[in-house]
C-alpha cells in the first residue's frame, strides 16, 4: 500500500518547486527548521545535498541573528552569502522555519528578493495552518 503525503506538505514541495521553476537562475530550495533540519526541499534536491544546505543555511543565519543582537541591528531579515559560482540566500518561514534557496553565480540579489520574500510567507502560512515538524514532512 502506497502512502500519500498530506496535502500540507505536497503545498510545500509544490511550492518550492514553483520558486526554483520561476526564477531562471534558481537551482535548489530547502525549507528547514532553526536548528538545521531539512523540513521539505525542492524536486532536485538529493537527501544529502538538503541535509547539507538545511545545515550550512540554519548556521549562517544563526550566525545573522547573534551579530544582529550584538551590534544592535534587530531581526535578521536575511542572510545571503555570495560565492564565487553560487549565491544562497535564506529568509524566515514564519516562527519556525527557514527557507534557503541557491542560485547561479550570476544572480543579482535584488533580483530574487521578491520571489524569495513571497516563497517564505506562503510557507509560513502552510505551517501555520498545519502544525507540522520536522519529522512529519519530510
Amino acid at each position: 500500500m502506497t502512502q500519500t503525503a498530506p496535502a500540507s506538505a505536497t503545498d510545500l514541495h509544490r511550492l518550492l518547486d514553483d520558486l526554483v521553476e520561476r526564477v531562471p537562475t534558481a537551482d535548489l530550495s530547502v525549507l528547514l527548521s532553526p536548528d538545521g533540519l531539512p523540513l521539505a526541499t525542492s524536486q532536485a534536491v538529493t537527501t544529502e545535498s538538503g541535509d547539507f544546505v538545511a545545515a550550512a543555511a540554519a548556521a549562517l543565519h544563526a550566525l545573522a541573528v547573534a551579530a544582529g543582537r550584538q551590534l544592535h541591528g534587530g531581526t535578521a531579515l536575511r542572510t545571503i552569502v555570495e560565492m564565487e559560482h553560487v549565491l544562497l540566500a535564506v529568509e524566515p518561514a514564519g516562527d519556525g522555519a527557514l527557507l534557503a534557496v541557491t542560485f547561479g553565480a550570476a544572480t543579482d540579489p535584488e533580483t530574487v528578493n521578491g520571489p524569495i520574500a513571497e516563497a517564505a510567507d506562503r510557507a509560513a502560512r502552510v505551517l501555520a495552518g498545519t502544525g507540522l515538524t520536522p519529522g512529519g514532512i519530510r
